[in-house]
């Protein structure tokens, strides 16, 4: 018999509704029930269901991650001051004598510290199938895009098959994994891949992932030939086919978009050196745009123009990138940054309440999962997240979006995570006075 539980809360944000102070959530099997004010539930000493008084804690939705790399996960911020390509050459070295074992141990240190500061969905971006294997043993649940590179138009149709071999591989191993197509960047994917790509995005009504317009670097290539970016090609015995087939562009988009490669599939990685013009013409195909703040500033990239994403009225998310380019994969700390940023560049304030939904009930319409995630209401996954809030001022309950963000830490103030209905973290503080 499945049983029915109700967590009790002192706050509930659910993101479809004003802030619930004194609330309850009730659970079944995987999925919510209800959500609502501690009364609305009636006489609880009459009710067939385990009841959970969490006490003084805020419950919100899980925290979803619109770009990641976990393959990386062990790689303390590799130096980034010279920019996109001499890190990326330093990435490779850096893993050059790293055996499977040490991708897999480093795959699960991302995976464990994504989870244990409230990340229950992610958007991933691999080349093989460790991160695969080793996201299907555990809980998170995951948007998996292999990372697909192929400079040479002759070698496109088979490029384009070995992927689809990859991915037939993907598809059997967890129900809670959804795979797709990453195509690296607009410089690393030739005209022809690109065009089966979207074809088969379009066909198979799959989001693709992709880099998009991250570093100045990319600017001195698509308008000059030249720059850091010549350099690493050729260092990795990859320039000739660039050289070959790669005509001048202003920009990556304006590569994709005379190509009309550029498709309302397309979720969008950085955006940070992405021009007026390229954004008008992101916004007309609705490519949907992901912000990885931390990462672009490490990398010398300058940070994205959230003010004017708005104005044109871009849907738009947070994402952390790999720890390589990155402190941590903590999403909170990542807004804070983002939020801080914003003011700081473009004089642009944005509020507690739309950087929470830009982790959660935002992030989940990006990968068109806003029917089961980003939010707690009725019918949707029990994935949700409880910190502690004990120590914090009554006066702040008046603003509880401001306490998450700015209050809270999930070192500190995460007690649980629950991820359909089950817990899937608790944390070692707590455990300890089991």
């Amino acid at each position: 018999m499945i049983q029915k539980t109700l967590h009790l809360s002192k706050i509930i944000l659910a993101n479809d509704k004003e802030a619930i102070i004194g609330g309850g959530l009730l659970i079944e099997d995987s999925k919510i029930i209800s959500v609502g004010k501690k009364e609305d539930f009636g006489d609880l000493t009459s009710k067939n269901f385990q009841i959970i008084d969490h006490g003084e804690t805020l419950i919100c939705p899980g925290f979803i991650n619109l770009h990641t790399h976990l393959l990386y996960s062990k790689l303390n911020l590799i130096d980034g001051s010279d920019g996109l390509f001499p890190w990326l050459k330093e990435l490779i070295d850096s893993t050059l004598n790293w055996r499977e074992k040490d991708f897999i141990a480093s795959i699960n240190y991302g995976i464990n510290q994504a989870l244990s500061s409230g990340t229950t969905y992610i958007v991933e971006n691999t080349p093989n199938l460790l991160s695969v294997q080793e996201l299907a043993k555990g809980p998170i649940k995951a948007l998996i895009g292999l990372e697909v590179f192929g400079s040479n138009e002759e070698e496109a149709e088979k490029t384009f098959q070995e992927a689809l071999d990859f991915n037939s591989k993907f598809s059997i191993l967890n129900s809670q994994l959804n795979f797709t197509f990453s195509p690296h960047a607009p410089y690393d994917v030739s005209k022809p891949l690109w065009e089966k790509l979207t074809h088969w995005s379009t066909g198979n009504n799959k989001p693709l992932l992709t880099h998009l317009e991250e570093s100045p670097q990319e600017k001195l290539w698509w308008q000059r030939k030249s720059g850091p970016g010549v350099d690493f090609w050729k260092n990795i015995n990859r320039l000739e086919p660039k050289l070959k087939y790669w005509k001048k562009y202003k920009s990556g988009v304006d590569f994709l978009n005379k190509n009309d490669l550029l498709s309302k599939n397309i979720i969008a990685t950085h955006l940070s050196q992405a021009t007026k013009e390229d954004l008008l013409i992101l916004k007309e195909k609705n490519i949907k745009l992901v912000h990885c703040p931390r990462s672009n500033f490490y990398l010398n990239n300058g940070t994205a123009n959230l003010k004017f994403w708005n104005e044109l009225g871009f849907l738009w998310g947070i994402g952390t990138d790999s720890n390589a380019s990155n402190k941590n994969l903590d999403l909170l700390e990542e807004l804070r940054f983002a939020i801080n940023q914003q003011k700081l560049v473009y004089n642009f304030s944005i509020s507690a309440k739309d950087g929470f939904s830009a982790i959660t009930s935002n992030a989940a319409k990006i990968i068109s999962k806003d029917s089961y995630i980003g939010y707690l209401k009725s019918g949707y996954c029990a994935d949700f997240l409880i910190f502690n809030i004990k120590e914090k001022s009554g006066c702040t309950y008046s603003d509880p979006y401001h306490l998450l963000i700015w209050d809270l830490n999930s070192n500190k103030d995460l007690k649980e995570v629950w991820i359909n209905g089950q817990k899937a973290w608790l944390a070692k503080h707590v455990l300890h006075k089991i």
